[in-house]
């Protein structure tokens, strides 16, 4: 199957992976997509979204790799261009119009990473969306908070902060004729203190972060209310299926753990199950 003709069951949990700037051929990422296509069971795709996210240098490996295998694999970027939805004199940068020609499904917005490295504030990452749902890409919007917020227990007050692009955007889709938000977005909650650190909250405080996520959701537009929650954050597979268990905890958005076909299976298997 090709990568555009990918659908996602929306009632569904999803596993979503984030492979960074990682593997560093793609003799590597053809190698870990032929094993994992092996791997994945038939029947957990039929409950379970999976969506890889390879780096810019790897989509079109990676697409061909799931073109030519069996397996329904959605296909995700890692970033994507907010000064421009099509084309123009950006160098180094790569436009919604792009990513749904090289047959994109999703793409990340909002990561840690971005916000910290790359100064990606509010203004930047709405208009990323914009550009993003432009070309029918359906956006995963990442929020956390780092460690020194945790620690001063201001994390609702950050999360809260940042949700407030998604109000933005509410306000912008209900003026307009561009459809049901609840349908383009999916929310990633990773606390930066948790992410690549072998750290990771504790299961009542990740069921109890999901609940908020989900009643702020809520509060902005009633039909948030099914918006997708997954968790992000030193997900492995000896820790998946206690975080499935977890109410309002919609699916895992996993890093390094991604890289290992057999630890990413059994992730995905974690989230058949509920």
């Amino acid at each position: 199957m090709k990568a555009s003709d990918y659908v996602a069951n929306w009632q569904n949990s999803w596993v979503i992976a984030n492979w960074k700037m990682n593997p560093s051929t793609q003799l590597t990422v053809t190698a870990l997509m032929t094993d994992l296509q092996q791997q994945i069971p038939t029947d957990a795709l039929q409950r379970c979204n999976v969506v890889v996210a390879p780096s810019f240098m790897h989509l079109s490996t990676t697409q061909q790799a799931i073109q030519h295998g069996s397996c329904n694999i959605g296909l995700a970027a890692q970033n994507l261009c907010a000064q421009h939805a099509d084309k123009g004199a950006f160098t180094g940068e790569v436009s919604g119009a792009q990513l749904k020609d090289a047959q994109v499904n999703y793409v990340l917005v909002g990561h840690s990473e971005r916000r910290q490295y790359f100064n990606e504030d509010d203004t930047c990452l709405i208009q990323k969306i914009r550009n993003a749902f432009a070309h029918d890409l359906t956006v995963v919007f990442c929020i956390g908070e780092t460690q020194a917020q945790y620690e001063q227990n201001q994390t609702q007050d950050v999360l809260a902060a940042q949700l407030m692009v998604v109000k933005q955007l509410a306000a912008e889709f209900a003026n307009t004729q561009l459809g049901n938000l609840a349908s383009r977005l999916i929310i990633a909650y990773e606390p930066v203190w948790a992410i690549g650190t072998g750290k990771i909250p504790t299961i009542q405080e990740v069921q109890n972060i999901h609940a908020f996520i989900n009643t702020t959701l809520t509060d902005i537009d009633a039909s948030l209310a099914t918006t997708p929650i997954l968790y992000g954050g030193s997900v492995k597979a000896d820790n998946a299926a206690e975080i499935a268990q977890c109410p309002n905890v919609n699916g895992v958005l996993v890093g390094g753990a991604s890289l290992d076909a057999t630890s990413f299976t059994q992730i995905i298997q974690a989230f058949a199950q509920i």
